[in-house]
């Protein structure tokens, strides 16, 4: 192959990857216009009696630490169809509530 002839196929690639990106970054958008909570119900957590926080059993921490051992054992595809089960592209946007059962089920693969 020609050097011009690679530069063409890299660019063909490029623009393929940033289509894919770009959607990606779209489906993480919608899903957190759908997840985003309200600013009334912000406002009507904060006027609530000050509680002491309760700190959950599982931490993000604990998540990250399993998903990552699981990326990195080739599982990767895996580890993203896991997240978008729990309705999140990037762990981040799981719910709190739901990180023991997002830990159970990455222990699982």
């Amino acid at each position: 192959m020609t050097q011009s002839t690679l530069i063409k196929e890299l660019v063909t690639n490029l623009n393929q990857l940033s289509k894919i990106l770009t959607k990606i970054a779209g489906s993480c958008e919608d899903n957190a216009a759908v997840d985003a909570p309200s600013a009334d119900k912000q406002e009507e957590k904060n006027t609530e009696p000050d509680k002491e926080p309760v700190a959950p059993a599982v931490t993000i921490e604990d998540v990250r630490a399993v998903l990552a051992e699981k990326s990195q054992s080739g599982l990767t595809s895996k580890v993203k169809e896991l997240l978008e089960s729990f309705g999140a592209c990037k762990l981040s946007a799981v719910n709190e509530a739901d990180y023991g059962k997002l830990l159970e089920a990455a222990k699982k693969l």
